[in-house]
């Protein structure tokens, strides 16, 4: 009886085995896997107002969540090529805040801006377009994610926090904005 249990088991493991590690092994061994999460949003404002703060190191961090700093290296990080630092609080504490480069791909001042960052799970393309009409202008926020590595196993289960967080942050954007607008 013990020796039949013992075969039982040893095949219950199995295949759990096959069933979970197997798949996940050809996940990590395969390409990467594209999420595209996006976002949007309507302001009281020209487009020429809101511009600086989707790039403008000063701007960014009053209505990106959890962005410590965007700091560019050496240039104004307003054309294309310029780079920056962008550092994200990290989410166990002061010490646990993540960096990593970006770089300004397409820029057309009031109308998109395309960047690219890349960190050690993840590279990302980040397009943002602008359009104004007689009173009001609508951001449009694009990102598209390649996922890696252990990435490619969370990415599934980000997707509805990333697109979450994209709202939140334009509705912040918003606030920010319209704010400073009602104060010139």
């Amino acid at each position: 009886m013990l020796e039949l249990i013992k075969r039982k088991l040893f095949k219950i493991i199995f295949w759990m085995f096959v069933l979970i590690a197997v798949p996940f092994s050809i996940l990590m061994l395969v390409g990467s896997q594209r999420f595209e999460y996006q976002a949007e949003v309507k302001l009281e404002a020209t487009a020429e107002a809101i511009f600086p703060y989707l790039h403008d190191p000063d701007k960014v961090t009053l209505w990106q969540n959890g962005v410590l700093e965007l700091k560019t290296d050496g240039n104004n990080f307003n054309r294309p090529g310029d780079t920056a630092t962008l550092r994200l609080q990290g989410t166990s504490g002061k010490n646990s805040n993540h960096a990593f480069g970006m770089v300004i791909k397409d820029i057309f001042p009031s109308t998109h801006l395309i960047t690219e960052s890349e960190a050690d799970i993840f590279k990302s393309q980040s397009t943002w377009e602008l359009k104004t009409f007689a009173d009001h202008s609508i951001v449009r926020h694009k990102v598209a994610c390649f996922y890696s590595g252990v990435g490619r196993f969370l990415a599934p289960f980000m997707t509805d926090e990333a697109e979450r967080q994209m709202r939140e942050d334009l509705w912040k954007l918003k606030e920010v904005v319209e704010a400073e607008q009602g104060d010139s």
